[in-house]
């Protein structure tokens, strides 16, 4: 995911590179320096996110808070407002990329805020040249669309095709509260990926419980608990890489499926422990984590076998971080890969 965001970064300075040196660009020292602030944020945006591995929600909604304001200022730069409506364009990547890779309430916030810069552009833009707002409108129109209109046209299309609800026995395939997977879910979504989760070493399943959490729902309330079940579903989902699964599968209880190198047990399984905890939530939980892993390749005619299997010795491996205090990993080491032969001491 972090490679993906370089690349949009990229896009949005090659955009407004293009956008400055168009006839109608900046023609002021004001607006060259607005578009060439722009242009750097972008700049030092590619090179962050393609030296760093920046994958936890807080920085995935600064990404896009960060990339919103840039592009207004960007699309305020040009002297013709017809090219800083053209400028917008990288809007369109955003929502893509919020589309696919983000629940409903970011898409539909980021649509919201795609919207205001589109409006900020064009009323701007007729207050200080001598376009009329009949002139700007099929430009402001086309940003709209492209904008606004697509991405929530993909996450919708995301949605009904690749991630139903239900599957064809009736049994849900999505969490209605959180958005993450079920376990049947899960079983669809390893099915459909296999191709690449067996191009790793091993099929890795980590079980999360939340150490607090009937203690948050039984004297904060059930919509507080339910609060915390969302915050951490979005963190879990935004934190994985392109491939690997999130489901919700208890009720206090989340599980990810993934795809491991050798050396990439432990720290796929940290890393969810890490994304658990948040020390800005209003009531911060911590977990107990469960790990098992098996050698690739699944054998695609019975997916369904050996992730039953891995969630079993999951929760058994989960259940002994719990009884020994909460808040730690534990790794069942039944199937020990030769890199870290010999298990936890190794």
């Amino acid at each position: 995911m972090s490679t993906g965001i370089a690349v949009l970064c990229l896009l949005a300075a090659v955009g407004w590179t293009v956008a400055a040196t168009a006839p109608g660009g900046p023609d002021s020292s004001l607006r060259v320096t607005g578009v060439v602030v722009a242009i750097a944020i972008a700049i030092a945006a590619t090179a962050l996110w393609a030296t760093r591995r920046l994958t936890s929600a807080p920085a995935l909604l600064g990404f896009i808070v960060v990339a919103d304001l840039a592009t207004l200022v960007a699309a305020l730069s040009p002297a013709d407002p017809r090219v800083g409506l053209a400028g917008t364009i990288t809007l369109v990547f955003l929502g893509t990329f919020t589309a696919a890779f983000s629940v409903s309430v970011v898409v539909y916030g980021q649509a919201a805020a795609a919207a205001a810069i589109v409006v900020i552009t064009a009323v701007v833009g007729v207050s200080q040249s001598a376009a009329s707002a009949g002139d700007l409108a099929p430009f402001a129109v086309e940003a709209a669309v492209a904008a606004i209109v697509l991405p929530l046209i993909l996450h919708h299309g995301f949605a009904v095709a690749g991630n139903r609800h239900v599957t064809q026995r009736g049994e849900p395939m999505r969490d209605p509260l959180t958005e993450v997977l079920t376990r049947h879910g899960l079983y669809s979504a390893a099915s459909t990926g296999l191709t690449t989760l067996n191009r790793k070493d091993y099929l890795v399943v980590v079980r999360v419980h939340l150490d607090q959490f009937h203690d948050i729902a039984v004297g904060d309330g059930h919509e507080r608990g339910e609060q915390v079940l969302k915050r951490v579903a979005g963190r879990l989902a935004q934190g994985v890489r392109g491939g690997d699964f999130v489901a919700r599968t208890g009720d206090a209880e989340f599980s990810a499926l993934a795809g491991v190198t050798h050396e990439g047990v432990e720290i796929f399984s940290n890393r969810f422990r890490e994304l658990v905890f948040d020390v800005d939530d209003p009531v911060p939980v911590s977990a107990s984590v469960g790990v098992a892993f098996t050698p690739t390749p699944i054998d695609a005619a019975d997916v369904q076998t050996p992730i039953d299997d891995l969630l079993h010795r999951a929760g058994v491996a989960m259940q002994s971080a719990q009884d020994a205090g909460g808040d730690r990993v534990e790794i069942d080491w039944s199937v020990v890969p030769p890199v870290i032969a010999g298990g936890p001491d190794a």
